[in-house]
């Protein structure tokens, strides 16, 4: 039986792994009650930042769940040839306004595979749209192998 090993990615690991990315997991909570939610992301390795572009409908849980928390949690894994690689990044969320984006994280922003068409069964044109930046405030990674 082959043994699986483990180790801490380093920083450039990390950014690396990130740029190779484009789908994770963010998770935010309120008091007791928390919500993930996966999105599409662009990272911004100059900046330690992560960007999403958020639908909201009406009744939205994102943008209540935004709107309350304090630190978010960032989870981006993926299966390699050897095992798994996760990075794990929490900070604090905040929306930021296209016009103040570098064009090299907006033109990023645009490449993202959003439904921008339909999103939940509404049309696009009923529902709000947000870029979120998420600031890295702790950046952890583990790479499994055999």
């Amino acid at each position: 039986m082959t043994e699986r090993t483990r180790h801490e990615m380093d920083a450039i690991e990390i950014a690396n792994f990130l740029d190779g990315q484009h789908t994770g997991v963010l998770s935010m909570a309120d008091g007791d009650d928390a919500y993930s939610v996966p999105v599409s992301f662009d990272y911004d390795g100059d900046e330690a930042a992560v960007y999403f572009r958020f639908g909201y409908g009406p009744d939205s849980q994102k943008r209540r769940y935004l709107d309350t928390v304090d630190t978010a949690s960032f989870v981006v894994y993926d299966r390699t040839e050897s095992g798994w690689q996760s990075v794990v990044i929490e900070g604090s969320l905040a929306r930021v306004a296209e016009s103040s984006l570098d064009s090299s994280v907006r033109e990023a922003m645009d490449g993202l595979d959003i439904p921008y068409f339909r999103v939940h069964h509404r049309p696009a044109g009923e529902m709000d749209f947000n870029i979120v930046r998420l600031d890295a405030t702790k950046m952890t990674g583990i790479g499994e192998g055999l």
